[in-house]
């Protein structure tokens, strides 16, 4: 383009002129609805000045979150939104969200980030952003012992799913690979007790969901089989959840996630976790990118 000038630096300065709207530098946002990268604003500059991080999680989903005995938050997810609250210099506040809630907290702006095992799909992917995977695993079902050993056993029957899981997906993609059309019978189930005694009941063939987590249900229930099988019915890529359009905030989370991974607080994080002698082992399946400074 004539008039540009030709040096990188120069180059740069005047690509940015054209670009329309842009503002270098952040300010302040009141109004947590409309912190945007748009309006030269981003939702971390309000999050610095409360004070507070405000990260929805789950309840119902151990080993990634859960209440203990005594009624506190902990687990996997918990202990990494702990991780970037403490590397932002904020108060972590964590707020109770369903598989339904995870999402819609965002964008009514109840919470500030998902970090609440929300596997990465194409379809999520158009109503939220994700931060880089910080969890891998499978998914797969609980099946009871003397009723199905393969997912061939569970063709043609009456399985559960949670709500809106992403294992619905993955289950009718492997039954298509596999040959069968005809379309599955899934019961959707809000509560994953009710699922998993709805499993040792007959009621259903079996429950799928994430390994980890069917592996924290069916732990003490000796009646139950967690299937192994290489790659499962489809692949789980947790990310942590934000409302679109806001790169500010999204590369502050990712580069948070590096930083616990580099300094080694991630390995620990998830042995504590996921480790051999944990209650749901997962030998990891792959690892947060680190880029290198410079």
């Amino acid at each position: 383009m004539r008039g540009i000038p030709r040096t990188k630096t120069g180059l740069l300065a005047a690509t940015l002129l054209l670009l329309p709207g842009l503002v270098v530098g952040g300010t302040g946002c009141a109004d947590t609805g409309k912190a945007n990268s748009g309006s030269g604003t981003s939702l971390l500059d309000e999050i610095k000045s409360r004070g507070v991080l405000r990260v929805g999680s789950r309840v119902d989903n151990p080993p990634h979150s859960s209440y203990d005995e005594q009624g506190r938050w902990v687990g996997f997810d918990n202990d990494i939104a702990t991780a970037i609250a403490k590397r932002w210099g904020v108060k972590l506040e964590m707020v109770k969200v369903d598989e339904l809630t995870r999402i819609s907290f965002l964008h009514n702006g109840k919470v500030d980030l998902s970090v609440a095992s929300i596997s990465k799909t194409r379809k999520r992917g158009a109503q939220v952003d994700f931060s880089q995977t910080y969890f891998y695993s499978v998914q797969t079902f609980v099946v009871r012992k003397d009723r199905a050993k393969s997912y061939q056993d569970l063709v043609g029957k009456r399985v559960g799913a949670s709500r809106g899981s992403s294992s619905i997906g993955n289950w009718k993609a492997w039954l298509k690979r596999n040959g069968v059309s005809a379309e599955p019978e899934i019961e959707e189930f809000g509560d994953k007790r009710a699922a998993l005694v709805a499993v040792k009941q007959g009621a259903i063939a079996g429950w799928t969901e994430d390994y980890e987590v069917l592996a924290s249900y069916a732990r003490n229930e000796p009646g139950l089989a967690v299937l192994q099988v290489p790659g499962g019915t489809g692949v789980k890529l947790d990310g942590i959840a934000m409302r679109k359009n806001d790169s500010t905030l999204r590369d502050a989370v990712n580069l948070a996630l590096q930083d616990i991974a580099a300094s080694g607080e991630y390995d620990k994080i998830y042995d504590r976790w996921f480790g051999p002698s944990s209650t749901a082992p997962v030998p990891r399946q792959g690892k947060i990118e680190v880029w290198p400074n410079g």
